[in-house]
């Protein structure tokens, strides 16, 4: 995985959730025990279980920078209605230098799809702030201009601003159209484009409606107000009519205030981009969930039923669990079992409360999965399956949960 730009960066810093039983509560060292959820024995895939509810199951994967895996080909051609480019598909992989394009990455995911009997998705069309190439970054004089004090926004090679961010990006979006088609099932028009609060961030770095000041901001006229986003979805309905088109985020899940906030800029965001007419058709949720904090059970449901109100469906793009706030002392099977009830308690809520279309897995097998490097020393299972491509907990529970949810009318 190119770490450049990777999920590790982002998620480095952040805190983990603890999905608890109906109430915000987090672990107390000894006094928690792990929750129990027993293995399921044989019975339908996982994909089954989607197909049944009308949710298409998929995962990322990325070649060139993995070796070939026949018994990966297997078990994404037995589990895989989507098939992701998990860095592929990003502009810096793409067209690292002005004019120079690197295809392979994007081709072999897509011609996976089709191999597979899957369709692809491209994530993504547009990053607010990271996997851009140094020439697609704001020029670094202007930072202390700005007072934007995020120094991944700039760089001494940087040449992007208002006069020519369309045209590089409509140029950029007719390549991928001109060599694939209308192919894509989903695409991530805009990633990552609200804030994330740290104990490092400053005023500056957001805008009164949540956005991150970053490279696209800055370039499209961001200050002007929300709108400035509108364009981009337009344009990528022109180019592919077919797409299900998304705004896709992550860090919404937890009972922590900025989290909450996140929430709410992006629900009031959503509320009056389909007042605009912006061609929306989904919410992307990353849903890289943590064991370990409070889950705001009660504000997501009554988050994700607002945005089923706004006709708007919900696709999990990029989902995994991590373990690094689960006890130490626990043994293996222990975290797993909690890593189980962490997505089943998540997957439930999603399903029960609003449309869900989709639910794909930042990699189908732990070992590929970028907290692998992350946690290397804990040997985490953040995925479905294990190394040898076998089933973990965390599959039957995903199962279990999208059977027993409740159907959407």
């Amino acid at each position: 995985m190119d770490t450049s730009f990777s999920r590790r960066d982002l998620f480095g810093v952040l805190a983990g959730v603890l999905w608890t039983a109906g109430c915000a509560q987090a672990f107390d060292g000894e006094a928690l025990q792990p929750p129990l959820v027993p293995v399921a024995g044989p019975g339908p895939t996982l994909r089954d279980v989607c197909r049944s509810r009308g949710i298409r199951h998929g995962a990322a994967r990325d070649h060139v920078i993995l070796p070939d895996d026949p018994e990966l080909d297997r078990l994404m051609a037995q589990e895989c209605d989507l098939v992701v480019p998990e860095n592929g598909g990003k502009w810096a992989v793409l067209q690292p230098q002005e004019g120079n394009w690197d295809w392979r990455r994007f081709d072999r995911a897509v011609a996976d799809a089709r191999r597979f009997g899957a369709v692809p998705a491209w994530h993504c069309m547009l990053w607010q702030h990271m996997g851009m190439p140094e020439y697609m970054k704001l020029p670094i004089d202007l930072m202390s201009e700005l007072r934007i004090g995020e120094p991944a926004y700039f760089s001494p090679e940087g040449t992007l601003a208002p006069e020519n961010h369309w045209q590089r990006f409509t140029g950029y979006v007719a390549a991928v159209r001109e060599r694939y088609g209308d192919a894509f099932w989903r695409i991530d028009v805009a990633n990552e484009v609200f804030f994330w609060e740290t104990e490092s961030s400053h005023p500056h770095q957001q805008d009164a409606y949540g956005f991150r000041r970053g490279m696209w901001w800055v370039a499209a006229g961001g200050d002007k107000g929300p709108e400035w986003l509108d364009p981009f979805f337009h344009h990528a309905r022109t180019t592919f009519p077919s797409a299900k088109l998304v705004i896709n985020d992550f860090g919404i899940e937890l009972a922590e205030g900025w989290q909450q906030r996140k929430r709410a800029y992006m629900l009031r965001w959503l509320t009056d981009a389909v007042k605009r007419g912006v061609p929306i058709d989904g919410l992307g949720l990353q849903s890289h969930l943590f064991a370990g904090k409070p889950y705001d059970r009660d504000g997501m449901r009554t988050f994700l039923r607002a945005v089923d109100k706004l006709g708007i469906p919900i696709h999990v793009t990029e989902l995994d669990v991590d373990e690094r706030h689960l006890p130490r002392h626990w043994s293996r099977e222990d975290k797993d079992r909690a890593i189980a009830w962490t997505a089943q308690e998540y997957l439930r809520d999603v399903a029960a409360n609003a449309t869900l279309v989709e639910v794909t897995w930042w990699h189908l097998r732990s070992d590929l999965n970028w907290l692998a490097t992350e946690l290397r020393e804990l040997k985490p299972n953040p995925s479905p399956f294990d190394a040898a491509s076998q089933p973990l907990p965390l599959y039957h529970a995903a199962a279990r949960a999208l059977e027993g949810a409740a159907r959407r009318a």
